[in-house]
């Protein structure tokens, strides 16, 4: 009897973890359709800073220069997002 009672509890946390899963892929689908699409959230929301951004702020007027790889691939990343919001 204890047997069937454990494949019971395990059959509701698989389920529960599959629901989880399948949320949590939806929800990061969305967000990347939204990207793509250039989703703007509407005037009544409330606005949050975002963490990162790919703006360069006001107070910045040089650039820095970045060596290496990882700096130059960072900053053909800037570029092509640039050249996609300019159009």
């Amino acid at each position: 009897m204890a047997g069937v009672i454990v494949l019971i509890v395990l059959l509701g946390i698989a389920f529960a973890a599959g629901y989880f899963t399948r949320d949590y892929i939806s929800n990061k689908r969305r967000a990347e359709a939204r990207r793509w699409r250039e989703y703007t959230e509407p005037d009544w929301l409330p606005t949050n800073a975002p963490a990162n951004t790919n703006e360069i702020a006001s107070a910045i007027t040089a650039i820095p220069v970045v060596s290496g790889e990882l700096g130059q691939m960072l900053n053909r990343w800037e570029t092509r997002a640039r050249a996609r919001r300019a159009g």
